[in-house]
């Protein structure tokens, strides 16, 4: 009796201990960061984006990990959060979405990867979209630069055309920035945090109407 008894508590035991570790698992995340060393970084900090934009929680700040070369963060969170990124040498916060699971971010002086869950591949591909729109209106701005110099001669219908492609990219960039922004995700928040005060107030009535 004393046998089967022992073995029920042991069973129990062992049974809440796997329950537990199961739990823990389930809401572990873990963030790895590698920063190139010209970028002269000492430390990273860790910040989470209260809801309803009342306020931000510094989570920790972490020097380097000789032994992995890289910016390790651990820890647990129930459901997927704003989170960005403080570098010491740098005032500009790296947005992304705090997911569980792991997280790899490798940041070199001319791109940024990121290996994540979906939520931050929603918000990648935006940032995607958004730069070669930009890197397209910045091109025809060039033109336009090179074409009103000293040593040419730009007609009515020319500049018109011109100042028409610049209109309809910059329509074409606060249009998708106001679609991912009203899709109401995680990666939502981001996204407006970062650049709704970059829309005309055409766009931001829509914005508005819609939270």
């Amino acid at each position: 009796m004393k046998y089967l008894l022992w073995s029920i508590l042991t069973f129990v035991a062992v049974s809440m201990f796997t329950s537990c570790v199961e739990s823990l698992n389930d809401s572990y995340y873990k963030i790895s960061c590698s920063i190139d060393k010209s970028l002269g970084t000492d430390s990273v900090s860790l910040f989470l984006l209260q809801d309803e934009y009342s306020g931000l929680y510094h989570v920790s700040t972490v020097a380097l990990d000789k032994s992995k070369g890289v910016f390790l963060f651990e820890g647990q969170i129930e459901s997927p959060q704003v989170a960005f990124l403080k570098f010491s040498n740098d005032s500009t916060p790296f947005y992304f979405v705090l997911e569980k699971g792991e997280t790899v971010i490798s940041i070199s002086p001319n791109s940024t990867v990121v290996t994540a869950g979906n939520l931050n591949h929603e918000y990648l591909s935006f940032l995607k979209q958004r730069n070669r729109l930009l890197a397209a209106k910045n091109d025809v701005f060039k033109k336009y630069l090179s074409s009103v110099s000293p040593d040419s001669v730009i007609d009515v219908n020319t500049e018109k055309q011109f100042l028409a492609q610049d209109s309809l990219l910059a329509d074409s960039l606060e249009r998708i920035t106001l679609e991912a922004i009203n899709r109401g995700s995680m990666a939502s928040v981001i996204i407006h945090e970062r650049f709704v005060n970059q829309l005309r107030p055409e766009y931001l009535n829509k914005v508005y109407k819609k939270r």
